[in-house]
């Protein structure tokens, strides 16, 4: 990482998945999974990364987040594995974009547009929340330490979004990458 204390980059090689289903129906975890390569959280607001970024947006809900590239093979699978079940999976890649704030001041920022609560003892590594940043609505996902946040955002608010960290991150200094 870079001398500034942040550092917002966007993930122009992350695609998304949306996936809709019965997180309570054995075959459909199993599925999952399998085409995957990694367990769905269950857990209210938290993620799994290993081949992907997942997260947990509802009860019958996951962000998939994975190399472009992969979208359409990992789609395929998907579509494959969960065939003749109760599901929805779709492609948000082209509607959506992920940037990623690193930093020792990356909580703070956040918390200058945001209501929830990134203390690390009430979000940490592994968690992921819907809300609204700067009166945008997004996935805020704390990925690593020290402090890396990945932030999903539909691409329609993107620049607004870029120009709301520039402002707010004014009296820090933050490097656009």
């Amino acid at each position: 990482m870079s001398e500034s204390p942040l550092e917002l980059r966007i993930l122009d090689e992350v695609g998304h998945i949306n996936l809709r289903g019965d997180a309570g129906d054995a075959a459909f975890k199993k599925a999952a999974k399998e085409a995957l390569g990694q367990e769905l959280p269950v857990q209210p607001n938290t993620i799994t990364i290993a081949d992907h970024c997942v997260c947990w947006l509802g009860p019958d809900e996951w962000l998939i987040m994975t190399p472009a590239e992969a979208v359409p093979a990992l789609l395929q699978r998907l579509q494959e594995a969960l065939d003749g079940q109760h599901v929805a999976v779709n492609d948000l890649s082209g509607g959506q974009v992920a940037m990623r704030l690193s930093g020792t001041a990356a909580r703070n920022l956040l918390a200058k547009g945001c209501t929830l609560d990134f203390h690390r003892n009430e979000f940490p590594v592994g968690a992921c929340a819907q809300s609204g940043l700067a009166k945008a609505n997004v996935v805020i996902a704390c990925i690593s330490d020290p402090d890396s946040f990945d932030i999903v955002v539909r691409r329609s608010f993107l620049d607004y979004l870029l120009k709301w960290f520039e402002t707010a991150g004014r009296d820090v200094r933050i490097e656009f990458r």
